[in-house]
């Protein structure tokens, strides 16, 4: 059971970071689900397992980086 934990954290970190470095680099607006989820290596429908849309991932983009910020 902690393994499949494991990678499902790691498959919600890749999508955050991906989500980051994109919106970063193309910005938020031209920044789109498929995007994120082809860069991060998985299927789109993934995405829709850990965020319920973009801005979702966005305003847990923020909350993530701010609490890796304050660690």
């Amino acid at each position: 059971m902690k393994k499949i934990e494991e990678k499902k954290k790691k498959k919600q970190n890749a999508l955050l970071e991906t989500a980051y470095k994109l919106f970063t680099h193309k910005g938020f607006q031209k920044t789109s689900i498929a995007d994120i989820a082809h860069e991060a290596g998985v299927a789109k429908g993934t995405f829709y397992l850990y965020f319920k849309d973009k801005t979702d991932i966005h305003y847990k983009l923020i909350a993530h980086k701010a609490a890796a910020l304050f660690k």
